[in-house]
């Protein structure tokens, strides 16, 4: 049996100039931990210089493992075999273009060492260009334990979509073949909710030890994944345990906290009228029953281009108050004024 406590498995293609930021924020904090932590890159056949980057880490002496595919397999599969293939007790697969912050790695294997847990959800924050210079201030900071799966799950939201943010117990699903969600576009998520059933304890750790970049939202679908797809997931494991209830709760969460940010964006950009219309119907088709929907998105993709922003931001302010956020509003706005006033 492995010895290894936790799996780092960085999925990546075509991206080497972020895997080198994410390498290099990383591989110094192994030495605090010895042979605790495997880090392995799992490169799906990249046509740029990654397979360089890689090496220079090697050749510079840090036990870093590199698998590299044949061929490009897609996405879902790659992380699939992140899964499969880790050897740790613990599994992170952690995005190439993410980041721990200093002392992370130290900070989460001391959790892993304080009890069995099925699932770990690591708090973070998004960047755009900086990730040290749009860190948010975090009022509060501190680990909760969860005995109730429900519980957990609504708490992480849809944020257990976000890769990096998730901390699998693999040895509570040693069995369990990744394999069998690709085509899902959402295998990390069906692997924690796995694994958040599988344990009697699950821990949400609400300190920012990760800075994730924001998504290139030309190649991803992010209306259809984290709204459709996602709710193929919680619908999947309605059989396991989870409750029509805590589903109802992240869906309005979804219509008041994070639709209206990415609905304002969709508006804002170049995007053809003819795909907002798509978006509205997918949408409507699925909350046209919930009053949230009515107040939060219709406006922001119906309304005339100007007030459906204002709108949106009226809500993105709103809803970061509500929850709590306030550095994230704050690193948000100070973002804004400093471009608007860079492009005067």
């Amino acid at each position: 049996m492995s010895d290894v406590v936790l799996s780092i498995a960085i999925p990546t293609f075509n991206r080497a100039a972020w895997l080198q930021l994410c390498l290099t924020q990383l591989l110094p904090q192994l030495a605090a931990v010895g042979n605790d932590v495997e880090v392995t890159v799992y490169d799906n056949a990249s046509p740029d210089h990654t397979q360089e980057v890689v090496q220079s880490f090697i050749a510079q002496g840090f036990p870093l493992g590199y698998f590299r595919n044949a061929e490009n397999i897609g996405s879902d599969r790659n992380i699939a075999q992140c899964f499969n293939l880790a050897k740790g007790h613990y599994v992170l697969i952690l995005g190439d273009d993410d980041v721990l912050l200093d002392g992370a790695l130290q900070k989460i294997l001391a959790l892993l060492g304080t009890g069995d847990y099925g699932a770990v959800f690591v708090n973070a924050y998004g960047y755009n260009f900086d990730f040290l210079k749009e860190q948010p201030t975090q009022f509060f900071a501190g680990k909760k334990v969860y005995r109730d799966a429900n519980e957990f799950i609504k708490k992480c939201f849809v944020r257990a979509t976000f890769i990096s943010f998730l901390i699998i117990n693999k040895s509570s699903c040693k069995d369990l073949d990744a394999n069998k969600f690709v085509g899902t576009s959402l295998v990390q998520t069906y692997l924690f909710y796995e694994a958040a059933f599988s344990r009697p304890e699950c821990v949400y750790v609400n300190e920012y030890l990760l800075a994730a970049k924001r998504i290139e939202r030309k190649d991803y679908d992010v209306i259809g994944i984290l709204c459709g797809q996602y709710n193929r997931v919680l619908e999947a494991f309605l059989d396991r345990g989870l409750s029509p209830v805590t589903v109802s709760a992240i869906n309005r969460k979804l219509l008041w906290l994070f639709l209206p940010f990415h609905l304002q964006l969709l508006r804002a950009s170049d995007t053809p009228e003819n795909r907002v219309a798509e978006v509205y119907a997918e949408l409507h088709g699925r909350y046209y029953r919930e009053p949230l929907f009515w107040l939060c998105c219709m406006p922001i993709l119906k309304f005339p281009a100007r007030l459906a922003r204002l709108w949106g931001y009226g809500w993105i302010i709103l809803g970061r108050l509500i929850n709590g956020e306030v550095g994230r509003l704050w690193v948000a706005l100070r973002g804004k004024i400093s471009r608007n006033g860079a492009g005067t």
